[in-house]
């Protein structure tokens, strides 16, 4: 196959000591806990490599495996390296990915004061030395409904959470066993093993002055706390010999912790590994369970931590691994920098399989985008399998797998949104003659707002928007749907997708002039919209549509309200969000939250909740607070963003004269994104 020669790069050979690599681009270890939770490998974790093998990319790095299973686990699907008995599973694995080929290796890792699975079977962690265990920082800007949640993993939790200081006869323990899970994963036939000296983990623990205390050898300067790193290096040369490819994932840097690792501690840090004999270094980096956590590892700003990768390229002469929201575009740069030799990627694997051959063949507006929501990492909290908000198939790609139908029906699509849009796509593909009806002049439904408050939505509204065009799907738009429409054209089935009904909060004083309902904010942006053929520019064009006040109240402190908010703020209003309950922003991932609720506290927003709403008024909005005390909230314009509720006439005025009617997205509850785009999947494979 001719590759698009805009990344060359990409797509040349790559090597990780013996091994050779069709390409540059990795498949970064992250936990899915797709796996059993007795640490064996089943046909969910199979389907869901063996689909990223078959998108093209040239190594999966599949993470994390247990070195010491069950103890050290930081979700309770990991795969298990400490027996034997796991070699059989680790063996189909790989020869699954190897069809495709795609080469394989497995991250080694062992959790320290992360071992959550330790804490909820109530044994302490263990660490290099004596000292707090995370869990109130993980609470914070968490849901109250969702710390009873959380706390039902942790149950069993001892009263004092601390790890406790590893012995030196514990330490040479954990080295032989990093040792022995490597021996083990090369008798299975996969191509390199890479070990986890980051993110918190044991390892990073040790390397970080913030952690390690200790006064012993495994203490004091870099080399004695990288002490335990070169031990374990020693002891799998020793087991699996000097040919066999051996990595080390490593912290180029520390944010926000205090005595954190330096860029100068992940430069000298490289040169000790190299000297040990590791292969290729996998540059990331850490902030701890909030804080920074959207700077690193999780990386918010794209490419956040390629300039650590560059510092440690120039530096040592074996392969760099470069991390963190990399792009195909940003990836070609970085190797034709010579800023690393390698690219991983996670999340747009996650979104996308085939992120790799889609590049590779030119077909860019094919890639299905990553909206950088992060429910697929958010789930490790719950310990609940990965999924993807814009990839229903993603962890369940038996369930989702499109086959062709026997007969094909003829299916109508009513409303235009994520899941209208899904559920035609998919339709589509398994042979369904499909029309999609949309009242509106564009399609995208409530995508629209959604991509203008939050720019990441954006991609994945052009690609819905371009399978349309694409797939032989007859769109009809500025066309409502009636019940004498349907009889006429009398379809075998009619997929309802019309969203909800946008209900505005029945406040005094709402008719006034200085108050834009949601549903008032969502049209004028749809009449501003009008003329604009693509989609593509909606973030930029907020300057026609913005006639709003310097000082916003926006009523409503759920993820519709909150990232209006971000995105006014950025734009230069005092914002202001009044909820009634005691929470905010519940429907967002806890780490998206996290950012996000930080990121409004730092650039002064008022966030006030458990309120009541008294009456609204040409000065702001009156509100009795939390502590029964009445206030004005002073405004120029106040934004009600209001609440869903179910849209069921149109279902109810046609039920028994078609076969068959399935509502899917808003129509029936608050669904957003991900439920939208799994409803729309799912009836489409039904039909």
């Amino acid at each position: 196959m001719d590759v698009n020669p805009r990344f060359k790069k990409l797509f040349e050979p790559g090597r990780i000591g013996q091994m050779a690599l069709k390409n540059r681009i990795v498949m970064a270890a992250t936990g899915t806990s797709l796996e059993r939770e007795d640490g064996f490998v089943d046909d969910r974790i199979k389907d869901y490599y063996e689909e990223r093998a078959k998108g093209g990319v040239g190594l999966i790095v599949m993470g994390i495996g247990a070195i010491d299973h069950p103890r050290g686990r930081v979700l309770p699907g990991q795969l298990g390296l400490s027996d034997d008995k796991f070699i059989p599973g680790l063996t189909e694995m790989a020869e699954a990915i190897h069809r495709h080929g795609a080469k394989v290796a497995i991250q080694l890792q062992r959790g320290g004061k992360l071992s959550t699975e330790d804490m909820a079977a109530g044994v302490q962690p263990l660490g290099p030395s004596v000292g707090s265990v995370p869990m109130s920082e993980v609470m914070q800007d968490m849901a109250t409904t969702e710390i009873p949640r959380l706390m039902v993993r942790f149950a069993k939790m001892p009263a004092k959470m601390e790890t406790i200081a590893l012995t030196v006869e514990q330490i040479q323990e954990i080295v032989e066993k990093f040792a022995e899970a490597a021996e083990r994963v090369k008798k299975a036939g996969i191509d390199g093993v890479e070990i986890h000296a980051g993110h918190g983990y044991l390892l990073s623990e040790f390397l970080s002055r913030s952690c390690n205390k200790r006064q012993d050898e495994y203490g004091g300067d870099l080399k004695g706390r990288a002490r335990i790193v070169l031990e374990i290096i020693k002891a799998v040369r020793e087991k699996v010999g000097m040919e066999y490819p051996v990595w080390c994932r490593i912290d180029g840097r520390e944010f926000e912790i205090e005595d954190g690792i330096t860029i100068e501690d992940g430069k000298e840090l490289a040169r000790l590994l190299e000297e040990a004999g590791v292969d290729a270094i996998n540059v990331t980096g850490y902030a701890g369970p909030v804080g920074g956590f959207y700077d690193a590892p999780l990386v918010y700003p794209p490419g956040n931590l390629v300039s650590l990768a560059e510092g440690i390229k120039k530096v040592v002469k074996i392969p760099v691994i470069a991390v963190g929201r990399i792009s195909a575009e940003l990836g070609e740069e970085v190797l034709r920098q010579g800023k690393a030799d390698l690219i991983a990627m996670a999340r747009a694997l996650v979104a996308d399989p085939e992120f790799p051959n889609k590049i590779a063949s030119g077909k860019m507006e094919d890639i299905r985008p990553c909206i950088y929501c992060y429910n697929c990492v958010a789930q490790a909290f719950w310990g609940e399998p990965v999924y993807c908000s814009v990839n229903a198939a993603a962890g369940k790609e038996a369930e989702f797998r499109i086959e062709p139908v026997e007969r094909a029906k003829k299916v109508m699509v009513v409303g235009g949104g994520p899941a209208g849009m899904e559920a035609a796509r998919v339709a589509t593909l398994r042979g369904h003659e499909v029309m999609l009806y949309e009242k509106g002049r564009r399609l995208g439904g409530s995508l629209v707002f959604a991509a203008i408050v939050q720019s990441d939505n954006e991609g994945f509204l052009n690609y819905l928007i371009t399978q349309m065009r694409k797939l032989p799907i007859k769109v009809k738009l500025g066309e409502e749907v009636t019940p004498a429409l349907i009889e006429d054209i009398k379809p075998d089935v009619v997929i309802l997708a019309l969203g909800g009904n946008l209900v505005t909060p029945q406040i005094p004083g709402a008719d006034r002039h200085n108050v834009i309902s949601g549903k008032d904010l969502r049209q004028m942006m749809s009449d501003r919209l009008k003329r604009f053929l693509k989609p593509a520019s909606v973030r930029r064009l907020t300057k026609y549509w913005m006639p709003l006040g310097k000082r916003v109240t926006i009523v409503g402190g759920d993820i519709v309200g909150c990232e209006l908010a971000e995105f006014l703020t950025e734009r230069g209003r005092k914002v202001t969000i009044l909820e009634s309950e005691t929470d905010m922003n519940t429907e967002m991932s806890i780490p998206r939250r996290w950012n996000v609720m930080r990121w409004l506290r730092q650039n002064g927003v008022t966030m006030l909740k458990g309120v009541n709403y008294e009456e609204i008024t040409s000065k702001g909005v009156i509100i009795t607070n939390s502590d029964g005390e009445k206030q004005t909230i002073e405004a120029d314009t106040v934004v009600l963003a209001g609440s869903v509720e179910p849209n069921v006439a149109l279902s109810q005025a046609i039920e028994g004269k078609v076969p068959q009617i399935c509502l899917v997205g808003d129509c029936t509850e608050l669904r957003l994104i991900n439920g939208a785009v799994e409803d729309g999947a799912r009836i489409a494979l039904t039909i």
